[in-house]
């Protein structure tokens, strides 16, 4: 069993534009162990959503996401990870579907992060960063059966260089 502490604080702001809001999600986190051990890191990476999905739409709001740099493409033994996410008022439709199949709104949302990994450890440490957006489309089938269409980009920097652009599609069934 490898120790670890792993921290997360949230916080929101509405805007005075409607159903718009501005959070400021920080996570922290260490690790007890021998480094040479591949157990012992964190693993960052990707948006973390599947093709067909039925988890959490927005998931590069997870503390291990960065959306812009492969899945695990970085690790270490403690970080510190800041992301500034927008809220845009949501898109609502009237008339786009018909009526067992429709689409009844769309939200978008713009982040940038900001990753830091190993503090205490000067030559492993690791700066990297995202910008990127995630759009989410409510559809409904049968006006019970509630899917979410996810649509995202993000680019990543830093990193020493293993920053990349990142497309991701996901459909959330139930």
């Amino acid at each position: 069993m490898i120790p670890s502490l792993y921290g997360k604080f949230d916080i929101g702001f509405a805007l005075p534009l409607g159903h718009s809001s501005i959070w400021l999600r920080n996570a922290a986190g260490v690790n007890w162990g021998d480094r040479d051990n591949p157990l012992v890191s964190a693993y960052f990476g990707g948006f973390g959503n599947n093709y067909v999905d039925n988890g959490e739409a927005k998931r590069y709001r997870e503390i291990f996401t960065l959306p812009g740099f492969e899945i695990d493409a970085l690790s270490g033994k403690s970080f510190v990870k800041s992301m500034a996410e927008w809220n845009l008022p949501p898109l609502r439709f009237e008339h786009w579907g018909s009526p067992g199949f429709y689409a009844s709104w769309a939200r978008p949302a713009l982040f940038a992060t900001a990753l830091v990994t190993d503090l205490d450890h000067g030559d492993l440490r690791e700066d990297a960063y995202n910008v990127g957006f995630q759009l989410d489309v409510q559809l409904q089938v049968m006006h019970r059966l509630p899917m979410m269409l996810s649509f995202g980009y993000a680019s990543g920097f830093g990193g020493d260089g293993r920053g990349e652009d990142e497309f991701m599609i996901s459909l959330k069934v139930l």
